[in-house]
Parts: C-alpha cells; sequence; structure tokens
C-alpha cells in the first residue's frame, strides 16, 4: 500500500522558503514528499495527502493562486480528517477575514495582533515592516531570531513577517512569543514590539471538521535551528521513518546542462548583489534568489531528461529577466522570480520521486 505524501505548496506566491521544508524532509528521507504549484495542489490532495503545508511568501499571491480551487480541495481534504500546516504567508491564509481573496478560507477564528490603522506612525511604509491589508496595515514589529516557550521549555526560531495572534476563544496555543535575543531586528520602537509580541501566541492548532490546521508565525523549519526543527516534525505530525523508500544512486549526466545555466544565473544574480526589489508584496533580493539556485545545485544530479532541459531553460529565462530588467526594472514583473521558484519545484519533486524509488 502506497503511503500518503506530504504536500508542500510551491506554486505563485512563494518565497524561497519553502525550500527549507525540503531540506527538513530530505533529512528525515520522507522522499514520498510532493512539491506542488496552483494547478495541480487541488488533485494532488485529493488523491490522498499525509499533511498539506503552505509556507511563506507574498499571502495575497497565495491567497490569489489557490483561490477557489485550491482553497475548496484543502478545506474539504482538512475537514474529512487532514492536516495543514501554515507558515508566515501560510499562516495568515486561514485567518478570519472579509477582503478578497482571503474571504475564500475562513476556517480559523483566532485574529492576529500586528494589525494597525494605516494612518499610524507605528512603522514606517517599507515592505519589509509591513502590508497593506484593506484600510488597515499588518505590520512586522521585528525580523530574524526570537525565543519561543510552552511553559516548560523555550528555543529559538526565526520570524520573517509571519503572524502575531490574539488570545484564541476556540483554538489552541501550542507556542507563544517568550523572548527576544541579540539577533532580533526590531522595526519598530522596541517598546512597542515588546508590548505587541511578547507572551502572545506563536503557533496555534484550530480543529476544522475531523482535521486540524497548524498556524506558525515562527519558521521552525529553517535549517539553522534544530530545535525549533524537532519542534517542526513533532507538532506536524509529517511521518518521519515511516516513508523512507528505496533511494536509487543519483546520475551526474544531466548534471552539465543544468550546472552551466546555474553558473550563468549566478553570476546575474550576483550582478544586484546589494540590490532588492518588491514584486507584489514581497521583497526580492539576491539572496533569495541564491537559496533557490542552492536548492537546485544540490539534486540536479537526479534529474531526468525532459526535466533537466525544462530547469535549465527555466534558469536561462531567469538570468535573461534579471540582465534585461536589472533590479529597478525588476520591480514591475515576477518573471525571474517566479521561474526560479518553478525550476526549484520542479527539480526538487523530481530529485523526491527519483530518490523514492
Amino acid at each position: 500500500m502506497t503511503s500518503r505524501p506530504v504536500v508542500v505548496y510551491a506554486g505563485r506566491g512563494s518565497s524561497h522558503s519553502w525550500t527549507w521544508l525540503a531540506d527538513l524532509l530530505e533529512a528525515h528521507r520522507v522522499f514520498g514528499s510532493r512539491f506542488v504549484g496552483e494547478d495541480s495542489i487541488g488533485e494532488v490532495v485529493a488523491e490522498g495527502a499525509s499533511s498539506v503545508i503552505v509556507s511563506g511568501g507574498d499571502g495575497f499571491e497565495i491567497a490569489s493562486a489557490l483561490a477557489p480551487r485550491g482553497f475548496a480541495a484543502i478545506e474539504e481534504y482538512v475537514r474529512a480528517g487532514g492536516s495543514y500546516f501554515g507558515v508566515c504567508a501560510g499562516a495568515y491564509l486561514p485567518l478570519p477575514s472579509r477582503l478578497e481573496p482571503f474571504d475564500r478560507f475562513n476556517l480559523s477564528s483566532t485574529r492576529i495582533r500586528n494589525l494597525t490603522a494605516r494612518g499610524d506612525d507605528v512603522v514606517d511604509e517599507s515592505p519589509r515592516t509591513g502590508v497593506r491589508y484593506g484600510s488597515c496595515r499588518i505590520v512586522h514589529p521585528f525580523r530574524g531570531e526570537v525565543e519561543l516557550g510552552d511553559g516548560r521549555r523555550r528555543f529559538a526560531a526565526p520570524v520573517y513577517g509571519g503572524p502575531v495572534f490574539q488570545e484564541p476563544e476556540a483554538d489552541t496555543v501550542l507556542l507563544r512569543y517568550s523572548s527576544f535575543t541579540p539577533r532580533t531586528l526590531f522595526q519598530m520602537d522596541e517598546d512597542s514590539a515588546k508590548g505587541m509580541v511578547l507572551g502572545a501566541p506563536a503557533v496555534i492548532s484550530a480543529r476544522v471538521g475531523d482535521g486540524v490546521m497548524t498556524l506558525a508565525g515562527p519558521h521552525l523549519e529553517h535549517p539553522r535551528y534544530p530545535e525549533a526543527n524537532q519542534e517542526f516534525v513533532r507538532i506536524s505530525g509529517v511521518p518521519v521513518g515511516k516513508d523512507l523508500g528505496a533511494p536509487r544512486t543519483r546520475s551526474e549526466r544531466h548534471d552539465p546542462l543544468v550546472r552551466r545555466s546555474l553558473s550563468d544565473l549566478k553570476v546575474a544574480v550576483l550582478g544586484m548583489e546589494r540590490e532588492s526589489f518588491l514584486v507584489g508584496a514581497k521583497v526580492w533580493d539576491a539572496g533569495r534568489m541564491l537559496e533557490l539556485a542552492s536548492a537546485v545545485e544540490k539534486r540536479s544530479g537526479s534529474l531526468d531528461a525532459d526535466t533537466a532541459q525544462m530547469v535549465s531553460s527555466l534558469l536561462d529565462e531567469a538570468r535573461e529577466d534579471i540582465l534585461s530588467a536589472g533590479p529597478r526594472g525588476a520591480a514591475y514583473t515576477d518573471s525571474a522570480p517566479s521561474r526560479l521558484v518553478e525550476a526549484a519545484r520542479s527539480c526538487v519533486d523530481c530529485h523526491f520521486r527519483a530518490m523514492k524509488g
């Protein structure tokens, strides 16, 4: 009997953070995982999944991509007993909202604290510090490392725009924001940030029908935080040790094709190393692009000929987009980031299938 896969969303609106999930799942040899885009998530989920994970990115773009068919498929799956894990942008999606397209997916009753009237001067207008949300603004009071706790123990994890929850009426608090660290980068007055964040829920669990949705502000899957990784595995119920597969030997046959495209892409990306640009409501920079390139580089030896050709073409197209538009022009198109996301998604998904055997 074939085990049900962990389904990870890596489609339109996604940033690079889903590649951290790929690293975590691969480290635990959960090779049955699938990495899907907006066009296939409904079909893959309907076929059966052990869990569905949506990570960071542009929440508005992800919501637009998943509404209505993707949301409907995920909701049906969860109500029938499935498990959804939303991180950062993926945690905002199920929260109560009357704003399109989020209003298609109102499954949790918990609201957020990091919301202000748009005219408030708590933060500046940088997209790193917050995004417009109807007549209000979702603010990001800090970035980087924070300590989390459950009353018995504490550990560190990073936050990059994830929600700060209000006290839930029906949902369950799993972890709270306990304290800041020397690595915390404040994006508003420190006292205001403390008042908004410390003691507030950081990870909650919501019952939906016969299933459960876990919503996390912090990136527990970040590769530099092993204690947080262990907590992610524990909370998410990822089937560690149950889906090991029969790994095949990697082939380097198609490496030259992809590696040449990767090398050319890196030269173009490093040319804008000090630049950043806005795509939708998400800031992109060289570091994020290079993490996607790294996800391809680590797994390109597993690709079949057709996938290698497709990935190489997407990398070449992303490079041309960067060179022709430049960082300023890139602010008006999502072509380079979206092509990189698709190249990485196709490569990682093919690699996991090859390693499962």
